[in-house]
């Protein structure tokens, strides 16, 4: 470790530069995760699981089912039942899903409008409600269907129907859609109050515009590094549940957090000590005091993250599919959350330098201790060129 840490003290800017690009080739190779991520929760069964095992006798039984699958647009009319005015907007709607306008995806469109022995299936007994099928070629659950939901509603909305009749589209791959959007919104929330809530917390702790930065930055490379790490595992192949962006922040964001406070709040009391030991303020002393802090503490940190490593990773052994691929992939957003942790947050302390904790001069519970890292580590890594201030201790 001692070699590790002299090495992101003295060559920082590499280390910031390296996890920069890391990052942005990193996130220019990788797909964006909902595009590969599995939002289908039955890929996570066992194939002996009942619903698995029901499925694939609805397969063999109805193999071109055209229900399966299906967009419904219901039309539905609250005042009476429906009028020959209501079926021409049916009729519209259908030859608009059978021409070129339609998205591709559309495969085989079904009504009684076309069979009038359908109509006691796709009308209800009391005349007020019916509705039309549209078969897709791509499953429910992925982007292409989720688009195709969109483009649907989007041409109901705008199709100006009579007044009274209500249009909406449901199914299988709507529901996923729909699925998909809350999970896509509950995402950008979860980022949005998690990095104000850090952000609020650091800056009450360091009372200053400055230390934050440095866990912020090392959080925020850490989960985009991460992120785009297991998007490049599920495009080759891995099943990840849509879930674990929302899993990954949280865990990312508050181990990342802890792990960099770790190391500032011991980097700020060993210079206070060391100031009042004597030392001379300056660059010498706080390149060595950073050294020492990453070296004792570095250790510390990583037998932290290897216990949760280790429990994430033994989900890997688990019978339900989602743990099984989640746990390994929460392990890895541990495991480079570290790798951050110890690299690029001394690295961004060394870059702040005597900015690093303005304008405050100490820290919310900040209490020190009674023995100096860089007296402990001087003959370890070399730190005998310090000096004392001449006029001796501070009071």
């Amino acid at each position: 470790m001692s070699a590790i840490a002299r090495a992101v003290v003295r060559w920082w800017w590499a280390v910031i530069g390296a996890w920069v690009l890391a990052a942005a080739l990193l996130w220019w190779l990788a797909p964006p995760f909902d595009t590969v991520a599995t939002f289908d929760n039955t890929a996570f069964l066992q194939e002996d699981a009942p619903a698995m095992v029901g499925g694939r006798l609805l397969e063999e039984g109805w193999p071109a089912d055209g229900f399966s699958g299906g967009i419904a647009f219901a039309l539905v009319r609250d005042d009476g039942e429906l009028t020959e005015e209501d079926r021409e907007h049916a009729r519209g709607l259908v030859e608009w899903l059978r021409s070129d306008d339609a998205p591709d995806t559309v495969d085989v469109v079904t009504t009684h409008l076309d069979d009038p022995q359908l109509e006691d299936v796709f009308v209800s007994s009391d005349g007020q409600a019916m509705f039309l099928l549209a078969s897709l070629d791509v499953p429910a659950f992925t982007p292409p269907a989720n688009e195709t939901v969109a483009a649907f509603r989007d041409h109901v909305s705008g199709a100006d129907p009579p007044a009274g009749l209500e249009v909406h589209v449901t199914g299988g791959p709507a529901v996923a859609a729909d699925q998909a959007e809350a999970i896509e919104r509950s995402v950008n929330r979860t980022h949005l109050i998690t990095i104000g809530l850090v952000a609020l917390i650091l800056l009450w702790v360091y009372r200053s515009p400055v230390a934050p930065i440095v866990p912020l930055v090392t959080i925020g490379v850490a989960f985009v590094v991460s992120l785009a790490a297991v998007s490049l595992l599920a495009e080759a192949g891995l099943d990840v549940s849509s879930l674990y962006e929302t899993f990954s922040i949280v865990i990312v964001f508050g181990a990342g957090t802890d792990y960099c406070l770790f190391q500032l709040s011991r980097y700020h009391e060993e210079l206070d000590l060391a100031e009042r030991a004597g030392y001379r303020p300056g660059a010498p002393l706080r390149r060595g005091t950073l050294t020492a802090t990453v070296v004792v503490l570095g250790a510390v940190l990583g037998s932290s993250a290897a216990t949760t490593i280790a429990g994430f990773s033994a989900q890997a052994i688990a019978e339900f599919g989602m743990f099984r691929t989640m746990g390994p992939a929460m392990a890895l957003a541990v495991a480079i959350t570290l790798a951050a942790a110890v690299t690029l947050t001394p690295a961004l302390m060394q870059l702040f330098g005597s900015m690093l904790f303005w304008p405050a001069t100490s820290i919310a519970g900040s209490h020190g201790s009674d023995t100096l890292l860089i007296e402990e580590q001087r003959e370890r890594l070399g730190l005998e060129g310090l000096e004392r201030d001449p006029h001796g201790a501070a009071p």
